[in-house]
């Protein structure tokens, strides 16, 4: 499967695309057309819709935080009979919006506040995995789920649930920085958010690297799991409190 066949166009969809067809463990390979990764749906088309019946689409897991949800709504059918999950939360890149205000701020110390913020973004973010991974252990499928730009909350998801598959670094950090071919949309979406207008006036070369699908970012939340926990499957099972027959679930449905 190429990088080309694994992404869904979409009109007003944003970083839509499969998971699937990827080498994994002992020869096998994450299955297509099961699991989906995305940025917003606040801005699909009748045309996108479509796409997602056509996808045969059951549950859609809605990473962002309450702020975000209530400012750019997803965008769906009246009649969908997908099922929605997502959680209230804070939003976590308060801080560093504000960071990045700062009349000393530099695309560089906004890349070193990036790193830092993927060290504990897994354990931030764990009830809203636990809820993800458990669906896929034992719900309908297809399933999407997604944040704002669908790199960061969607990409730290894609990458623990890749390892978790077997499928090796190499590639885990090659599907991340896909997202970097919808650089320009991410950043046309953050300079028109409706509400929070924060970076309006702030350099953009300033705020991109925010936007970047660095794979140093990737490679702190790696780090950081495992010097703590040894590998990334203790950390899911220590932080989301997945047991062998969830994790064997996981693996029989979506290693064919």
């Amino acid at each position: 499967m190429t990088d080309a066949g694994r992404i869904v166009p979409m009109d007003g969809g944003h970083n839509f695309r499969d998971i699937g067809g990827y080498p994994a463990a002992n020869g096998r390979h994450v299955a297509r057309g099961l699991v989906f990764r995305s940025g917003t749906m606040s801005e699909l088309s009748d045309r996108d819709h479509a796409i997602l019946d056509s996808l045969g689409l059951k549950v859609i897991c809605d990473l962002r935080s309450t702020s975000e949800r209530s400012r750019r709504p997803s965008r769906l059918p009246e009649a969908a009979q997908y099922e929605i999950w997502s959680r209230d939360h804070l939003m976590s890149a308060g801080d560093l919006t504000e960071a990045m205000r700062r009349p000393d701020a530099t695309p560089e110390t906004v890349r070193g506040m990036m790193i830092d913020a993927y060290r504990t973004l897994a354990y931030e973010q764990a009830p809203s995995y636990r809820e993800l991974f458990l669906r896929i252990a034992r719900g309908p499928l297809p399933l999407v789920f997604h944040c704002a730009a669908g790199k960061d909350r969607t990409g730290v998801a894609t990458a623990l649930l890749l390892d978790l598959l077997g499928v090796e670094r190499a590639q885990i950090f090659a599907d991340y920085a896909l997202t970097d071919d919808f650089f320009a949309r991410g950043c046309q979406l953050v300079a028109s958010d409706p509400v929070d207008d924060r970076l309006a006036q702030v350099d953009p070369a300033i705020w991109e690297p925010m936007m970047r699908a660095d794979p140093a970012y990737l490679a702190a939340m790696f780090v950081a799991l495992e010097v703590r926990h040894g590998t990334v499957e203790a950390f899911i099972r220590d932080e989301f409190g997945l047991d062998d027959e969830d994790i064997a679930a996981i693996r029989d449905r979506l290693l064919v």
